[in-house]
């Protein structure tokens, strides 16, 4: 099985608005997202097919075929006002979930749900390098997730009291020396759109519970030392992004559905719902 993914770029500006909403009400639940004038985003779009090579071309697809295809879809949107531009979105939030549910439906007609040797996995929707959408078929059924990232600071080093000195310098090397790390953290979480909003989740509430959680208590720390979590665990990636997802799963529940934690320069380390 190949999986090809290939990213096309776009430029659009949006408005977040519920005329059916008072405008205090609109702006506690959309912010600054409310304006008149909307605002604009650089858009990344990549959409993932499944499938086997033909035998007659050595492709999964003609990306040439594939590349004709996203320019007239992302043509409906580039340099557009989109809610007042496209004919879907005049009575449709057009949130980043919303946009890439639109745009996958898109995508499955024009594609076909199977061809002889490939199907259409999933398509993504970057608004910006920090926030994403995903739509996908999962047991016969779309669902959609969002994903916001958070960076924070942190110091620590590596050492088990299960190990002697030796074990522990044979294991972690130069890690068992004091040493910090950038994290980028991903969340990620799955569920319905509301019609009313256009969202999974209040974006806003989200941060803020990522700030609680995570932020307030790791952001320029010294693990070992500062943060109860480790002081009797040793903060490796693994360990970290365990006790992020139980503080952050207490409090979304089974939305979440998956953290991604980032070590730079080359480590990513990430934790799923099962």
């Amino acid at each position: 099985m190949y999986y090809l993914s290939r990213y096309v770029a776009f430029e659009a500006s949006h408005r977040y608005w519920n005329p059916a909403f008072s405008e205090e009400y609109n702006r506690q639940c959309f912010g600054r997202c409310i304006s008149p004038y909307g605002h604009g985003h650089n858009y990344v779009l990549c959409v993932t097919l499944r499938g086997y090579i033909d035998p007659d071309t050595g492709m999964v697809i003609n990306i040439q075929q594939l590349d004709h295809l996203l320019k007239e879809l992302v043509n409906e949107f580039d340099h557009k006002f989109i809610n007042l531009d496209h004919p879907a979105f005049r009575d449709r939030i057009p949130t980043t979930e919303n946009l890439v549910s639109y745009l996958y439906d898109r995508l499955l007609q024009r594609l076909g749900p199977t061809r002889a040797n490939y199907q259409l996995a999933r398509v993504t929707l970057y608004e910006d390098p920090t926030l994403w959408a995903e739509a996908f078929t999962e047991a016969g059924v779309k669902g959609v997730t969002l994903t916001k990232t958070i960076c924070f600071t942190a110091a620590r080093h590596l050492r088990s009291a299960a190990l002697s000195d030796a074990e522990n310098r044979a294991t972690f090397g130069k890690d068992t020396n004091p040493h910090g790390h950038d994290y980028e953290l991903a969340v990620t979480i799955k569920g319905c759109i509301a019609p009313d909003t256009g969202m999974i989740v209040d974006l806003s509430s989200l941060v803020q519970i990522v700030q609680a959680e995570v932020l307030d208590r790791f952001d320029h720390t010294y693990l070992n030392e500062d943060t109860v979590a480790f002081r009797d665990l040793t903060p490796t990636a693994e360990n970290i992004v365990r006790v992020i997802w139980d503080r952050l799963r207490e409090r979304l529940g089974p939305s979440l559905i998956q953290l991604s934690l980032r070590e730079p320069p080359n480590t990513r380390f990430t934790y799923c719902a099962r």
